[in-house]
């Protein structure tokens, strides 16, 4: 796992004999980086290697987006779960969630448009989602937020301010719900300890959330939210 200052991603490294140098690949759409190696004796060069390009992998990735646009017959990890994408219904018609044993997200308008239009309305009910569940934690630490931001943010998935104000990313609402709570309250004992300290894990504990398991989900789920609705292409080095 390689450490992207504030990102983790996985590196997958490959022998080629006939490679006559180490070959470095970013591939957004899995989130994870491709290393290729002359001689199973110079994998550890070519993981040190790919650490030491931290700071243009990381470039790779926030420019690069990724390359699973939102198309009819297309899927959705709407909270967690994955829903059947279906263009049907006018242009003003809003998104519809319907469940069933094949849960499905229905998006009216001209297919051309119906990436943006599901990812606008991802934003919104993220914003919702994360109101709510930021209030709800701030509450119990008696604490006031200042303001919410919900950006595209790449770099990390929640962040708070000395003076209150927390900012998160959209794509949590991707997430599974009780991911999304984990990195409210998170942002959320910040407001009491602007520091990782141990006063500041109690504080968190204090929450009721999971945060091992939630660290866990993002190191084998994270990059891959940052997969939908953009598109891209692996770069290499």
């Amino acid at each position: 796992m390689l450490d992207l200052d504030g990102r983790s991603a996985p590196a997958t490294v490959t022998v080629n004999r006939r490679a006559k140098r180490l070959i470095l690949r970013v591939d957004p759409v899995a989130g994870r980086v491709l290393v290729t190696a002359p001689s199973k004796r110079a994998i550890p060069e070519a993981l040190r290697f790919a650490q030491t390009r931290a700071g243009w992998i990381k470039l790779q990735f926030e420019e690069g987006g990724a390359a699973r646009p939102f198309v009819d017959g297309g899927e959705c990890p709407y909270r967690g779960v994955r829903h059947l994408v279906v263009n049907e219904g006018g242009p003003r018609a809003p998104v519809r969630v319907m469940g069933g044993e094949r849960p499905v997200l229905q998006v009216g308008g001209d297919p051309a448009h119906l990436n943006r239009r599901l990812v606008d309305w991802l934003k919104r009910e993220a914003r919702k989602a994360l109101e709510e569940r930021a209030r709800f934690f701030a509450d119990k630490l008696e604490r006031k937020i200042t303001r919410i931001s919900v950006r595209d943010t790449r770099s990390r998935w929640g962040s708070c301010t000395h003076d209150g104000a927390l900012s998160f990313s959209w794509r949590l609402i991707l997430a599974p719900p009780e991911i999304l709570d984990s990195v409210a309250a998170h942002e959320c004992a910040h407001l009491v300890h602007l520091d990782h300290s141990p006063a500041f894990w109690r504080t968190l504990e204090s929450l009721g959330v999971d945060e091992k398991a939630s660290r866990a989900w993002f190191e084998r789920h994270g990059p891959q939210l940052y997969a939908w609705g953009v598109e891209t292409r692996a770069r290499a080095a």
